[in-house]
């Protein structure tokens, strides 16, 4: 089978919604209520073979349903048979993500439980993490910019090192 190989992986980043230090006067114990509430973005990112990259960011949990659309995007933007890599997450297993495989464009390879090292989109997700952790963000607004800015500068590793 002569195809382009797609590796796809999902990062969750969320932001505080409230501050989680406060400054009290020397002496005095601080009393700070929170709610532990936060707001969160989640992403699908797939690179390819030839260093192509695609992220889709959502506002809720990633489903079959958003996994099943992004993989159906990625068949419309390739003129190729595809060879999709997966790792075992609920939603790339479930059937709305399986039958896609029912396709003649399509085919799927699930990396074995446990093995991130195996998946070259977790290399994308380690200089994400870099750029958003130890910060403050006022907002979801001011996280995703951030994450916008870093996605745009990530160098995509080689895919084929990896098989």
């Amino acid at each position: 089978m002569d195809a382009t190989v797609v590796c796809i992986d999902q990062s969750k980043k969320s932001v505080q919604v409230e501050p989680r230090a406060a400054r009290k006067p020397r002496g005095t114990r601080p009393s700070v209520k929170l709610s532990g509430q936060r707001d969160w973005t989640c992403l699908l990112g797939a690179i390819t073979e030839d260093g192509d990259r695609f992220f889709s960011r959502f506002e809720e949990y990633v489903t079959a349903e958003h996994a099943k659309h992004f993989i159906l995007a990625l068949c419309n933007e390739f003129e190729d048979d595809l060879l999709v890599v997966l790792d075992g997450a609920p939603y790339f297993q479930a059937s709305a993500v399986t039958d896609l495989a029912a396709r003649d464009d399509l085919a799927f390879v699930t990396l074995p439980s446990y093995s991130p090292e195996l998946n070259p989109v977790e290399e994308c997700w380690r200089p994400l993490q870099k750029a958003v952790s130890n910060r403050f963000f006022d907002s979801l607004d001011e996280l995703t910019t951030a994450i916008d800015i870093a996605l745009d500068k990530l160098s995509v590793p080689k895919v084929s090192n990896y098989f």
